[in-house]
């Protein structure tokens, strides 16, 4: 009780004190004192120390230190009342912004009704020194044992606070965008998706404002990669990133062949599975047709890139416009031609190697090789004489 007492005095000292409160520096210390006390000098001095910070910086140092004991102690009250205090030091001592904003990104180790209590004091202190807080959360909590915790973080409260208070602050959005092409060299699938989502809502963004130079080659690395991509995605914002920093002709042509034919198979399982929107799916025609048009066939990879092209054109056959392009209707008319003499020439070469007596483990691959070109062929030659069929029939 005695110490109670000590602590309650103080705090009346300081109050009474008013304009002259920075003169007691001694009834500030027996509150500081308090977190290394029992469980009810600890609540005191949870909720004491954030009340008079200001008014004693040199005491600054010992006080945070105090309250960050506070942040791990075993009584639940105690813990979850100074988490709450933290941002309120901050703003009294905003040189300290850096500091306390690493010690809430280590607290989001924590779970249940703690974490919850963390990420809330971790918005507040983000909404008031959005730099600071990111600069942390990118270069610190990314890393070991934080890095789920902290993507989970980013990827829910920070985005939303890009979409509410933060959202007017082009300087702070670019930071963050910043922040993230960073982060995003070393990143799963899940998080790289996750990352172009939150890009994609930005305001930089969606202005045409925002450079995505060295963002679209990673993601093309990445994506290209043998790395397993989710395919469980949802399309629009892939789809929409594609159309923009992908497809385009100046920048489809910079990828490898096998880059082109993985992105390609992306594209098409992601109109075919992710129910993308009708304002997505009106840019992909005039896209994938242009591409169709140029490409070499002379090139064995060609034929796999266009196989994907085809098919993505067949799902897109509702629109007249891409259908009446003279360019297109010569291309359907070259590769049906073109496919059936290839089917001719690869089925004569499966059964040549095929009828030999012994096959070698080389002969062998040969014969699964011209198989896959054949199915490859024949899926163009169908779709294509599918695709003809539609563009005659609105000719006429």
């Amino acid at each position: 009780m005695a110490e109670l007492e000590t602590i309650y005095n103080a705090y009346n000292e300081i109050t009474d004190a008013g304009d002259n409160a920075s003169q007691h520096v001694e009834a500030y210390s027996h509150i500081i004192a308090g977190t290394q006390g029992t469980e009810g000098a600890k609540r005191l001095a949870a909720q004491f120390i954030p009340a008079f910070f200001k008014h004693f910086p040199a005491l600054h140092s010992r006080a945070i230190d105090g309250v960050f004991d506070l942040c791990e102690d075993e009584i639940t009250l105690v813990r979850q009342a100074a988490i709450k205090s933290l941002p309120s030091l901050c703003r009294d001592g905003p040189q300290h912004t850096i500091k306390i904003a690493d010690v809430l990104c280590q607290l989001l180790q924590l779970d249940g009704e703690d974490l919850a209590i963390v990420q809330g004091a971790l918005q507040t202190l983000l909404e008031h020194s959005p730099r600071e807080v990111l600069a942390v959360l990118f270069t610190q909590g990314i890393k070991g044992e934080l890095r789920g915790k902290t993507l989970s973080f980013i990827n829910n409260q920070v985005a939303s606070s890009f979409q509410t208070k933060l959202s007017e602050d082009p300087e702070i959005e670019g930071f963050f965008v910043e922040e993230i092409r960073k982060a995003i060299r070393s990143v799963s699938d899940s998080e790289l998706e996750a990352f172009a989502k939150i890009i994609m809502q930005t305001r930089l963004y969606q202005n045409g404002d925002l450079d995505l130079a060295g963002f679209s080659h990673i993601y093309i690395t990445h994506i290209t990669s043998d790395i397993p991509w989710n395919r469980n995605i949802s399309a629009d914002p892939l789809l929409e990133f594609f159309a923009t920093n992908v497809l385009p002709r100046s920048e489809f042509k910079q990828l490898t062949d096998d880059q082109r034919a993985k992105v390609l198979k992306l594209y098409a399982d992601s109109i075919t599975t992710g129910h993308p929107s009708p304002a997505v799916l009106s840019r992909a025609g005039g896209l994938v047709s242009d591409l169709l048009v140029t490409i070499d066939l002379s090139k064995p990879a060609g034929f796999v890139q266009v196989e994907f092209l085809v098919f993505v054109l067949n799902l897109l056959i509702k629109d007249p416009d891409v259908l009446r392009r003279v360019d297109l209707v010569t291309r359907f008319r070259e590769l049906y031609s073109s496919t059936q003499t290839e089917l001719k020439k690869t089925k004569e070469g499966i059964r040549k190697v095929s009828s030999k007596v012994s096959q070698d483990p080389e002969q062998a691959a040969e014969v699964k090789k011209l198989t896959r070109t054949f199915a490859i062929l024949n899926n163009i030659h169908t779709l294509v004489a599918a695709n003809r069929k539609t563009s005659n029939e609105i000719k006429h």
